[in-house]
């Protein structure tokens, strides 16, 4: 072999291990940096919760339940002393404030989040029962990585509901990197509760029910286990999604922190 390639070769495999130890320590400078904040985001959080002004306090706390998770999973980066209690916390935070703030249905899904704990249960029995409607428009969400959703967003057009569905797939780095996305469209006519979404080998049922649990919810169910049908890597709809608004919020809205 050319001696020039020789030395281009450990000129090139030297490169990249520089490019991947550069974004290591970049990766985990803002890792601490963002743990660092938590304390100023609950603080935050309960200071706008104590002035009534709930929906600032949901932004805090919000920020708050995502980094302590995200925190909690990257531990031996992050050098974080946060526990599962700490997450519980947080997220009842958020439930809390949605409560506050006349959101009984997204304080429900947050309360679900931890809905084997303590603080959890004594929260959801403080909850309405959940109101059971005859239209199915509105949005709903399956929790999704370090306190962000999954969204199937249903609106009327015409004679039919129109159905849109936003996902996400979080690797362990992805609060920073950002997550990988998925997303389709479907038409069901308003007499229908059931829809089935197509994309070549793939196949997805939704189900609309309600019961006096949770509410409205949709559940879905995909065929393909590979995660095709269309999405970005390891992006799956399956699950069962909760109703949290009766208008379907605006997609351009939605926000990962």
């Amino acid at each position: 072999m050319n001696s020039s390639l020789i030395k281009f070769a450990f000129f090139s495999l030297g490169l990249c291990l520089s490019t991947s130890s550069f974004a290591d320590q970049s990766f985990t400078q803002e890792l601490k940096q963002g743990c660092a904040k938590i304390k100023k985001y609950s603080q935050l959080g309960k200071k706008y919760y104590d002035q009534q002004d709930y929906a600032k306090a949901i932004d805090q706390f919000e920020l708050q339940a995502s980094w302590t998770h995200f925190c909690i999973l990257n531990q031996d980066e992050s050098g974080s002393k946060l526990t599962a209690r700490d997450m519980d916390l947080a997220n009842n935070n958020v439930g809390l404030s949605y409560a506050k703030n006349g959101q009984p249905l997204w304080a429900r899904a947050w309360f679900l989040r931890d809905g084997t704990t303590d603080t959890s249960r004594f929260n959801l029995k403080q909850l309405p029962p959940p109101a059971v409607s005859s239209n199915l428009e509105g949005t709903y969400v399956r929790p999704n990585g370090f306190g962000q959703w999954n969204y199937l967003f249903v609106t009327k057009k015409a004679k039919t509901y129109q159905i849109d569905f936003e996902g996400y797939y979080f690797g362990l780095r992805g609060l920073i990197y950002g997550p990988n996305m998925g997303n389709f469209t479907i038409q069901m006519p308003l007499s229908k509760k059931q829809a089935i979404y197509r994309y070549q080998d793939c196949k997805i049922d939704l189900q609309f029910n309600a019961d006096t649990k949770i509410g409205q919810s949709i559940t879905v169910k995909q065929s393909d286990s590979d995660s095709g049908c269309g999405f970005g890597h390891n992006v799956f709809a399956d699950g069962i999604y909760q109703k949290v608004e009766t208008n379907p919020s605006n997609t351009d809205t939605q926000k990962v922190h």
